[in-house]
């Protein structure tokens, strides 16, 4: 059965910060204490989008009234999966269970 790299994509909200920076670090923390230690060798990463006017890529960070909303993208390898949908139920259901209350979207799934 092949092995996959399943990256997925939250959205953190972090509330009472001062800089979009702050909101980032604090995000990636925060993901990082839900996930240790069952899921430590998760990647945290800040997502990117593309500007729809000019083209230029940019992180998915937003912050408003010292209220931040950031996307993270989270990259976890699956071993033995069955098919790709698999790795995919198996990816979503091991970081659901430690960040309840937060919706999940699959990005991109890769055979390893």
């Amino acid at each position: 059965m092949p092995d996959y790299i399943v990256a997925v994509q939250v959205g953190w909200i972090v509330k009472k910060v001062k800089s979009v920076e702050d909101a980032i670090r604090i995000a990636i923390a925060e993901a990082g204490k839900k996930l240790s230690p069952d899921l430590s060798f998760v990647r945290i990463n800040v997502g990117t989008l593309d500007c729809p006017k000019c083209g230029s890529t940019f992180k998915s960070a937003f912050l408003v009234s010292k209220t931040a909303l950031v996307g993270l993208v989270l990259e976890m390898k699956v071993f033995n999966a069955q098919s790709k949908e698999h790795a995919e139920r198996i990816a979503k259901r091991e970081i659901g269970k430690r960040m309840p209350n937060i919706a999940i979207e699959v990005l991109d799934v890769k055979e390893i």
